[in-house]
């Protein structure tokens, strides 16, 4: 219990949390682009050669469009969520921490989709990998909610935003599920997944963030 409390000191500034937050996700982000790398091509290549080529390198490229738009969303979310709480503490700190640790693996079952398109276990593997970075960012998305809310913006929140974000999750391990029948379903999937959640939830009108 010891340890417990001691998560729940500090008072510390956002600004530097953000900073490093944002970091990560610009760093997560360029990675995804180095697995498109240059075609090869016989010498003095016809536009038939070139054609194939690029229709071979399609699924990295829908791999890499389906990670960048993954990793925009979570990093608007994130950006929504710092600004609820009004300082950070250690516990904020560390499941942060954890959070962008897993965001920073993002490029690696992204490259491995794309290179084993046909694979169940690597298409399958993207979705896991999704799915446990949506519920840790739940987790801190609750955390601060139920401990750091800036008072200001008591009130601002669904409710039921936390449950309703099970959504994520849960159609990511459809997708991970679906790959073992029909690989090519659950690009569809994972694509479709991030729109339900392409902005933060609106806040009331009688809650203004001018503040923030």
């Amino acid at each position: 219990m010891n340890l417990f409390r001691r998560f729940k000191q500090g008072n510390l500034p956002l600004g530097r949390i953000e900073a490093f937050s944002d970091g990560i996700f610009s760093v997560a982000a360029t990675l995804l682009v180095l697995d498109l790398k240059e075609i090869s091509l016989p010498e003095n290549p016809t536009a038939a050669n070139l054609w194939h080529a690029l229709v071979l390198q399609l699924p990295k490229f829908l791999s890499w469009l389906i990670s960048f738009i993954i990793v925009a969303k979570f990093w608007l979310n994130h950006h929504h969520v710092l600004r609820l709480a009004k300082n950070a503490d250690y516990g904020m700190v560390w499941l942060n921490s954890i959070f962008l640790m897993f965001q920073s693996l993002v490029p690696f079952p992204t490259a491995l989709m794309g290179e084993h398109p046909n694979n169940p276990l690597a298409v399958g593997l993207f979705g896991v990998v999704m799915a446990f970075n949506t519920l840790l960012f739940m987790l801190l998305y609750s955390y601060i909610l139920r401990n750091l809310l800036d008072p200001e913006m008591a009130g601002a929140e669904d409710p039921h935003v936390i449950s309703k974000s099970f959504i994520g999750p849960l159609s990511y391990l459809v997708g991970a599920g679906v790959a073992w029948i029909n690989p090519d379903f659950s690009f569809v999937v994972y694509l479709i997944t991030p729109l339900f959640f392409i902005t933060p939830v609106h806040r009331k009108q009688n809650c203004s963030p001018s503040n923030h």
